[in-house]
């Protein structure tokens, strides 16, 4: 929940600073608890083992990126997750650990989209400095597509909490009440794809997990619910960029007035409704003949539904016309905000995204441009002057940047968690493994058309979920064990670990958390940097940028602050040397070649070759074509003096 107020943990420090402090948890469980492996078995090692792999290949890919800084800072966000994966896991697969985990993801969910829902229709209750001129909520983790996405898995596990006999009455009660607050969250997004999933999820949770309370669950959460979608989508104004009219307030109180008694509608129905439940409890189970009957009924009937609907000629027009619709470049550049996202098909520019993305992936499949190099390639090959980090799609970032071999690595360890969680619903504790199916195939889904990879705020439960589900339980592995020599049962992974063991593991753990440790100090130094860079104070930026430098050499930033403030102190020669040591730790990036021309010209050299490098790593870069207009009739080390000192320094929005 902290992370979704910090950006959703997309930066490097977030990230590093939580994997350093999940790193001390392991450090102390495998230094103290009895059986620290107690957990490990062969489905847990290999999906471990593929999230091992790929953080070495993601640290390995700065040997063919040249780009050592990029490497470390996407390293360190997959160390984040194999961290969780393993902490998580290495105790074994207890249901009741299983479940706190499932209750705390749900209740971090509703918290952080009451907040956002407070300030989206209440903004004089909660005034925030969040941007809204494309008319959707995002607030906190300022991007309303991760947003709505943690919304989608709030509703999918509050709907399979709220109708799982196994859970507390209390707890039924609260994740219905919490239902329409996540559906008006939800909907305020206007995320088509986390709607989507949303909706197919909680379908998904029912069909799987095949909740005894069902009834229940839906008689008491689905009017509210209803209602308060309803209620939000009829509030027009508050789908606007500038919601600060009498009447847009007026609608503002009224949505809040509806979710709120929503809330407590669905809270008290679910309350009434315990009794009903106590009654399915003494219900037998229907016998397994029944099931497997029950079964093939329902598939049969949802395969006949998707032959006909195939076979139906307006659903196959309407269709092809969605599809005609989603890659038209005119629908893309015609795509509007607010409730009209809702309806408009258009791919919002996905589909150059993960061109560029292919066309990486087509020039080194094997291991790909290296990791945190897409937007390097974007710039180079972008249609459109339009800036972009990420390519909306996981798989097809991973293929770019690590290629097959990352793709594989990672998609290894993303079936083995939701092929596990599927195996498990077939047990005594479906509802649960059911839900938990449910939630990560939709971000198994989503995280395909969108970078939720990058936003540990939804990513990280997935891992700590998926450690638990395909760890071994151990005390029925204990139990099935021969007894060890000393009286200990299990085998080596059961046994209590000598102390050599635990000291190697524990000094494995203090050399993992290095990086990390490093990448917080360098990345805190660097914003310090920047906030006296920006205000005019070389002395303390330089100062900074040196302590960055020392916390993490591999990085170019530091340098580039020095050169800076180096041709502003009159220093051109020493600028232009800490330039060409930025240039070296990022090769492919036209800000740097952009920035080492200005240094060039500041210096009394030739800004020009350097610009014409610039250029051919960002060709529809305004800025760039700017500068080498600047400079076309320059000839004298006075005028590219002059002209240096006044061009402009590169932007992220070029």
């Amino acid at each position: 929940m902290a992370l979704s107020f910090r950006s959703g943990g997309f930066f490097a420090d977030d990230i590093a600073l939580v994997c350093s402090g999940l790193l001390v948890l392991l450090l102390l469980r495998v230094t103290l608890a009895e059986q620290p492996f107690g957990g490990v078995g062969p489905a847990y090692l290999l999906a471990g083992g593929c999230l091992v792999g790929l953080a070495v290949w993601t640290l390995a890919s700065a040997g063919w990126s040249d780009a050592p800084g990029r490497a470390l800072v996407e390293y360190d966000r997959t160390l984040l997750y194999l961290v969780a994966f393993v902490v998580f896991g290495a105790a074994g697969r207890h249901v009741a650990g299983l479940r706190m985990l499932v209750r705390g993801v749900a209740l971090g969910a509703a918290l952080v989209c009451l907040c956002a829902l407070v300030t989206w229709i209440l903004p004089a209750v909660w005034p925030t400095d969040a941007v809204r001129e494309d008319a959707v909520l995002g607030f906190p983790l300022t991007y309303s597509n991760t947003l709505g996405l943690l919304a989608a898995l709030g509703v999918i596990l509050c709907w399979s909490l709220t109708c799982d006999l196994a859970e507390r009455a209390a707890v039924r009660v609260a994740a219905a009440a919490a239902l329409p607050v996540l559906a008006a969250t939800l909907l305020f997004t206007f995320s088509r794809g986390a709607i989507a999933v949303a909706a197919a999820g909680v379908l998904i949770a029912a069909v799987v997990g095949r909740p005894r309370a069902l009834i229940s669950g839906l008689l008491a959460a689905g009017p509210a619910t209803a209602i308060a979608l309803a209620a939000a989508y009829g509030a027009e104004l508050l789908a606007d960029a500038h919601p600060a009219t009498g009447a847009a307030r007026t609608q503002g109180e009224q949505v809040a007035a509806i979710v709120a008694a929503c809330a407590v509608g669905a809270g008290a129905v679910r309350a009434v409704l315990l009794g009903l439940d106590a009654r399915l409890e003494r219900i037998a189970p229907a016998s397994p003949r029944t099931l497997r009957r029950i079964r093939l009924v329902v598939a049969g009937a949802l395969i006949a539904a998707v032959v006909g609907l195939a076979l139906s000629s307006a659903v196959t027009d309407l269709v092809e016309r969605e599809y005609e619709s989603f890659v038209d470049v005119e629908a893309v550049q015609a795509d509007d905000s607010g409730r009209q996202r809702l309806v408009n098909a258009g791919n919002n520019g996905r589909i150059d995204q993960w061109r560029v993305a292919l066309a990486s992936f087509g020039d080194e499949p094997l291991h790909g441009t290296g990791a945190g190099t897409y937007t390097l390639e974007w710039d180079r090959e972008r249609p459109i002057a339009y800036q972009v980090q990420d390519a909306h799609s996981l798989y097809l970032e991973l293929l770019g940047e690590l290629g097959i071999v990352g793709l594989v690595l990672l998609a290894t360890a993303l079936l083995a968690i939701n092929l596990a969680l599927l195996l498990r619903a077939r047990g005594p504790d479906r509802t649960l493994y059911g839900g938990l199916f449910a939630a990560t195939l939709a971000w198994t889904v989503h995280a395909g058309v969108d970078w939720h990879w990058e936003m540990p705020a939804v990513t990280l439960w997935l891992f700590a979920v998926g450690g638990m589900a395909l760890a071994r339980a151990p005390d029925a592995d204990v139990q099935r064990a021969a007894p060890a020599p000393g009286g200990r049962a299990g085998g080596w992974l059961g046994r209590v670990p000598p102390a050599p063991l635990r000291v190697l593991a524990g000094l494995a753990c203090l050399a993992m958390a290095i990086i990390p440790v490093r990448v917080v100090a360098s990345e805190r130094a660097m914003q310090a940097s920047a906030r006296a860079f920006a205000a005019g104070d070389c002395p303390r930026t330089i100062d900074r940028a040196l302590d960055a430098r020392a916390a993490l050499d591999a990085r170019a930033e530091p340098y580039v602050a020095l050169a800076y403030c180096d041709v502003r102190l009159g220093l051109p020669r020493l600028g232009l040397r800490a330039m060409q040591a930025a240039v070296a730790r990022d090769p492919a990036n036209w800000e740097l070649r952009y920035g080492l021309a200005l240094v060039r010209g500041a210096a009394g050299l030739d800004p020009r070759p350097a610009l014409r490098d610039a250029q051919r790593r960002n060709p529809r870069g305004a800025l760039v074509a700017q500068a080498l207009r600047r400079f076309a009739d320059a000839r004298s080390p006075e005028t590219w003096r002059r002209r240096a000192l006044e061009a402009r320094l590169p932007t992220d929005d070029d």
